[in-house]
């Protein structure tokens, strides 16, 4: 059974691209429009999604390449990635040629399409947490929120006379996918050493706390898609391994079990929410990132990589000691082949598998519960 449930994983995850929607489909047979499976996509949460938003934050610096050097045209766009990142994959699925744009770069000539219900906006900020604390110059989740509210007014003042009730029935039926909480992890772990176990779950309280105020604020606004994608595996990557005398045998488990921990309590208030009656109409997925990555980096040839402990790009132990693009920085050539683009990034690559298993692997596999992203789209 285990022999056929590797089987299974490996031809979903190594084929990746080939396992897309029947809306990605048509686009790719040669029809000229796409074809959508939700009117408009709206991410929120930390690096792994965000498309930009950081680059027109003051006081930060944008990324450079080799950041984006698989991007079209070889271009940083703000991407932790060398080039799409999960949220493009995740609107490739549902029939968008990629992620919406990031919120702050858009204009009214290019925020159009949005104050019409459709395709949607990408608020997610690099750093950022569940908690107003996490990170520093970063849109918080919370800020986040606050630039939905604000789309939906304009949707509603000035979007080609959208009614509030036709404007609620287009977000209702809109993906809304958060990814976040592994920068809430990481800022635990670096205050650890005047921490102790026992404070654990008054941490994990305190985020699934706001994680759900963050839940409700948007289902009040309309949303009642809910794709979220959990913390992987953060004791497996590079920049934490590279800390460990072991790193590159194998991931710091007090790490990983801290992640665990949380994703464990996660999908339990998730179910809580959805089964309380308090939010009625509210359909949800958990996409597991925990266990995708901890698939990648036990099986990895199964799944067409090579390197799954070091990063692509960047200096120093595992190539995660010094920032990818910094001087003396390195870039590997074969990028398809490894599972870490920088220190704590996945690659183009990973991030494809990555979203491919939580749109479509059976649920039996373990990348999504209680239903994969497919189901919460055709729910």
């Amino acid at each position: 059974m285990m022999r056929l449930t590797l089987v299974i994983l490996a031809a979903v995850l190594v084929t990746g691209g080939v396992h897309i929607s029947a809306a990605a489909a048509a686009a790719t047979a040669g029809k000229r429009e796409e074809v959508h499976l939700v009117p408009a996509v709206y991410v929120f949460g930390d690096s792994t999604v965000d498309v930009g938003n950081n680059q027109y934050l003051p006081g930060n610096s944008p990324l450079h390449l080799p950041y984006g050097i698989d991007f079209p045209h070889s271009r940083p766009t703000g991407r932790f990635s060398n080039g799409y990142n999960v949220a493009d994959f995740i609107a490739k699925l549902v029939g968008f040629k990629r992620s919406p744009p990031a919120y702050l770069s858009l204009t009214p000539q290019t925020s159009r399409q949005l104050m019409r219900g459709f395709r949607g906006a990408n608020y997610a900020s690099g750093g950022s947490g569940i908690l107003d604390t996490t990170g520093t110059t970063v849109i918080t989740l919370r800020k986040q929120i606050e630039y939905f509210a604000a789309t939906k007014s304009k949707m509603m003042a000035n979007g080609g006379g959208n009614s509030s009730p036709a404007v609620d029935d287009l977000l209702s039926k809109s993906l809304f996918l958060i990814s976040d909480g592994g920068n809430d992890l990481f800022a635990f772990l670096r205050q650890n050493n005047n921490r102790t176990a026992s404070q654990v779950p008054s941490f994990y309280a305190d985020l699934l706390s706001n994680y759900t105020r963050h839940v409700q604020a948007l289902y009040g606004l309309g949303a009642r898609r809910f794709g979220i994608i959990d913390v992987p595996p953060i004791g497996c990557v590079p920049s934490v391994r590279a800390t460990s005398p072991a790193g590159a045998a194998r991931c710091v488990n007090g790490a990983n079990d801290l992640a665990r921990g949380f994703n464990d309590a996660l999908r339990s208030t998730m179910a809580g929410l959805a089964s309380s009656g308090a939010l009625p109409g509210m359909s949800y997925s958990v996409g597991s990132s925990y266990n995708v990555v901890d698939y990648l980096t036990a099986n990895p040839a199964a799944a067409g990589l090579r390197v799954v402990n070091s990063a692509c790009c960047g200096g120093g132990r595992l190539n995660a000691q010094t920032g990818c693009g910094a001087p003396n920085s390195t870039c590997c050539r074969n990028r398809n082949e490894y599972l870490f683009w920088d220190g704590v990034h996945g690659t183009q690559t990973t991030s494809r598998k990555g979203a491919v298993a939580i749109y479509s692997a059976p649920v039996q596999m373990g990348f999504a519960s209680p239903i994969n992203f497919k189901q919460l789209v055709s729910s």
